[in-house]
């Protein structure tokens, strides 16, 4: 009498290439939302995502390269987080800023910029992720405000003087200082008086 043969289970293929990286951002991303920044570790990166420490460290030498990664695969866009591409000839510089300041404003009050928030708290205490916060998230944002301003300028809109870092820097640093220290909600009505009680006069031709 023969034995009979039983099936054997099917064996999961391992991932590879692009479908290992996807699998690995995003089992990232589900780390830094469940446990913090904080709490991050490689190691429960590479148990969520089924693979090795050591691929994972092969494409991202560093956590906080992991991090940022992970974050920028899931974080709307930069023309979403304010960054505004083409504007209008018809459109001032007020109206502009305006408009920038509701984009920041639906970005860093919604689900998709709770993380994003936890991050730069986190960053007050790590240099290298603080930097990198910076150079991939908010140097664009500050490019694209001082080339705004810039273009104040040439319209007669913006004193010469205005148009800097600094001054740049202004405006999405009020709106996350109110929601991330002050945890109070931003309305059009909000954004109207920070436009016209900050940016106005400190802009404004004098």
């Amino acid at each position: 009498m023969t034995a009979v043969e039983t099936p054997e289970a099917p064996v999961a293929l391992r991932k590879r290439g692009a479908a290992l990286e996807d699998a690995i951002l995003e089992a990232a991303f589900d780390e830094l939302t469940e446990v913090g920044y904080t709490a991050f570790t490689v190691e429960g990166v590479a148990a969520r995502a089924r693979t090795g420490k050591a691929s994972i460290y092969r494409r991202w030498p560093t956590k906080q390269e992991l991090v940022m990664d992970a974050l920028e695969r899931r974080l709307p866009t930069p023309e979403q987080c304010g960054v505004v591409v083409e504007i209008a000839d018809s459109m001032t510089t007020v109206q502009a800023l305006r408009e920038v300041a509701e984009a920041i404003t639906s970005v860093i009050t919604s689900p998709a910029g709770d993380a994003m928030r936890s991050i730069k708290c986190e960053a007050m205490a790590d240099p290298e992720l603080a930097r990198l916060v910076d150079e991939r998230f908010q140097a664009p944002r500050r490019q694209f405000l001082i080339s705004l301003l810039q273009r104040g300028v040439e319209r007669g809109e913006v004193r010469p003087q205005a148009a800097t870092q600094l001054v740049a820097d202004v405006l999405p640093a009020v709106l996350t200082h109110r929601v991330i220290l002050q945890r109070e909600p931003i309305t059009a009505h909000d954004i109207s008086e920070i436009i016209e009680q900050i940016l106005i006069p400190l802009v404004e031709v004098r």
